[in-house]
C-alpha cells in the first residue's frame, strides 16, 4: 500500500481532499493533505513546497504525490526531492514550466474571475465561488467549500525546475472543467509529459464532485506504479 501526498489548488486548503482522504484510507492507503501558503504574497515556491515535505518527513516509500490545479507546481516540486512511485496531476494548471508557443488556451473563455485586495490576491465572494466553480456540487458542499476559500496570491521569485522530474507521471483531465479548457489538459500530457491523459467526467473538482471515483482511480494508479520498475 502507498502513502498518498494530496496538494489542493489556489483559494482550498487540504480539507478539500478530506473524502478522499476517507476513502484511501478505508482502502487501506495512508494519505496527508497539507495546508499550503497560497494566500502569502510574501511565500516563494520553497515556502509553498515547506509543508508538504514536512507532511512526508519520515514516511517511508512508496509514495504518489497528487496535485491539483495550481498545486501541480508544488507537486513536480516534491517528485523532485522525494523521487515518488507516481505524481499525479489532477486538472493541473501547470503554468510554471516554459509554455510552447502552440500551445491552446489555458483558461476557460468567459471564466469570472475575483477581484484582487490591497495585497494584489484574489478573493472570492461566496455566492460567486459557487455559480463559477461549484455548479455540479450539491448546494450543501458547494456553501461548505465556498465559507472556506482564502485569498489566492501569487506565488514570489521563479520556479526553481526547468525540466519535468525523471518520475512517472499521470494526468486526469476533466470534460467539464470550468476554469481550464480539455484541450490545455491534453496538451500538456501528450506535449509536456510525453503520456496518454486520463479522462473523467464532471467539473474541476472530482474530490468533492465524485471522490468516490477519483479514489478509485488514484488507487488503480497506485498499483500500477508500485507495480512497475521505475523507470529512472
Amino acid at each position: 500500500m502507498a502513502t498518498f501526498c494530496l496538494i489542493h489548488g489556489n483559494w482550498h486548503d487540504g480539507s478539500c481532499w478530506a473524502p478522499v482522504v476517507d476513502l484511501l484510507r478505508a482502502r487501506g492507503h495512508d494519505a496527508v493533505a497539507p495546508d499550503l501558503p497560497f494566500d502569502d504574497p510574501e511565500a516563494g515556491y520553497e515556502e509553498s513546497v515547506r509543508p508538504v515535505l514536512r507532511a512526508l518527513d519520515g514516511v517511508a516509500d512508496p509514495i504518489i504525490v497528487v496535485g491539483h490545479s495550481r498545486g501541480s507546481a508544488e507537486a513536480a516540486l516534491v517528485g523532485a526531492r522525494r523521487h515518488p512511485a507516481m505524481v499525479v496531476y489532477v486538472c493541473p494548471r501547470f503554468g510554471s514550466f516554459p509554455t510552447p508557443r502552440e500551445a491552446p488556451s489555458v483558461f476557460r473563455e468567459g471564466f469570472a474571475f475575483p477581484a484582487k485586495d490591497a495585497l494584489g490576491r484574489t478573493v472570492w465572494d461566496a455566492d460567486a465561488a459557487i455559480s463559477a466553480m461549484y455548479p455540479r456540487l450539491p448546494r450543501d458542499t458547494a456553501r461548505d467549500l465556498a465559507q472556506r476559500l482564502q485569498p489566492g496570491a501569487a506565488t514570489a521569485g521563479g520556479y526553481p525546475l526547468t525540466e519535468h522530474p525523471h518520475v512517472p507521471v499521470a494526468l486526469i483531465y476533466a470534460t467539464d472543467d470550468e476554469l481550464f479548457t480539455p484541450a490545455w489538459e491534453r496538451f500538456v500530457a501528450h506535449e509536456m509529459l510525453g503520456v496518454e491523459p486520463i479522462e473523467s467526467p464532471g467539473g474541476h473538482f472530482p474530490m468533492a464532485e465524485d471522490p468516490a471515483a477519483l479514489a478509485e482511480l488514484l488507487d488503480r494508479l497506485a498499483s500500477e506504479a508500485t507495480e512497475s520498475p521505475d523507470p529512472a
